[in-house]
């Protein structure tokens, strides 16, 4: 009975070091094709069986002891998915919120959503957007852990137009638009509360390398309008609502704690920001990546 208990322990633990599962052999044709579809927008351009299969315990950590650090380290990610139960479509922007669960510091990283890198299972690089396509969130963290070096073990998805819902429900969300911006929303230029269509419109206004930025932006002014309304009390129930229009890891303890962290911060200026910056071809130097850490980890100041 022992060596039949002793013989499962150590087949569960050998499976937990199983390497993400790649999908089906790419043949040349058949990648180009997927890629053609990626790049032009195609709804579910991976079908499932060449998707990458990958379970929590395979997520790669930089640095696992980060577990117990008292941080809470999330990837908030604007999906095209339209179905938030079946996860693969393209990050239209991705975040990392970094919280302390003490204190409630708040970092947050803005990365580039056409930096490229490497996914292995898949022929050639590709773009960070396109890595949700391939396996789903807990790809995109293992991903971005390996090619940046960190230790992101949440994640938190919402599809775009479902930003248009919890708009309205707090009342809309300020913005300052630029004229170019003002013009293709069909609206004065300068400061403008909108609704929440015209928020979801405002998002998709991005050109290359700004859909991360405009995620930023429209996710502090709504914290903002949030915390200038008094709806701190209405909290939990704003944490109901999200748990229908969302897909996460994340437990609701962990929810709750990432919202009133938020909620907490006097006009968003307790929240750190920093950009990751790439090149015109998605390469992204040492220099950034060192940068970029030293900001989540060493305790940098915001740029």
């Amino acid at each position: 009975m022992k060596k039949t208990i002793a013989l499962i322990c150590t087949l569960c633990i050998l499976i937990s070091f199983i390497p993400a599962q790649a999908g089906a052999v790419w043949d040349s044709d058949a990648w180009q094709q997927t890629v053609s579809q990626l790049q032009s927008g195609a709804p579910m351009p991976v079908p499932e069986a060449r998707r990458i299969k990958i379970s929590q315990s395979q997520v790669y950590l930089a640095d696992p002891a980060e577990q117990k650090s008292g941080w809470l380290n999330v990837a908030l990610v604007s999906t095209d998915a339209q179905d938030m139960r079946q996860n693969f479509g393209r990050s239209e922007a991705l975040l990392v919120c970094r919280v302390n669960q003490k204190t409630g510091e708040f970092r947050l990283l803005s990365l580039p959503e056409y930096m490229t890198v490497h996914v292995d299972g898949l022929p050639a690089e590709i773009q960070l957007k396109h890595v949700n396509c391939f396996g789903g969130p807990l790809l995109v963290l293992d991903t971005l852990n390996r090619e940046l070096g960190m230790s992101v073990s949440r994640y938190c998805a919402i599809n775009v137009d479902a930003f248009a819902d919890i708009v309205d429900r707090v009342g809309g969300v300020t913005l300052t638009l630029t004229d170019e911006e003002a013009q293709a929303l069909s609206l004065g230029s300068g400061t403008q509360t909108l609704s929440g269509m015209q928020a979801v419109a405002y998002l998709k206004l991005r050109r290359q390398w700004d859909g991360a930025l405009r995620f930023r932006i429209l996710l502090e002014a709504l914290m903002r309008q949030m915390s200038s309304s008094g709806m701190v009390s209405g909290a939990l129930a704003l944490v109901d609502t999200l748990l229908h229009m969302i897909d996460t890891n994340l437990t609701l303890d962990e929810i709750v704690t990432f919202v009133f962290a938020l909620l907490d911060q006097k006009e968003m200026k307790g929240i750190q920001s920093y950009r990751l910056e790439a090149d015109a071809e998605g390469q992204v130097r040492e220099q950034a990546l060192q940068a970029c850490r030293e900001f989540l980890y060493g305790g940098a100041g915001a740029q």
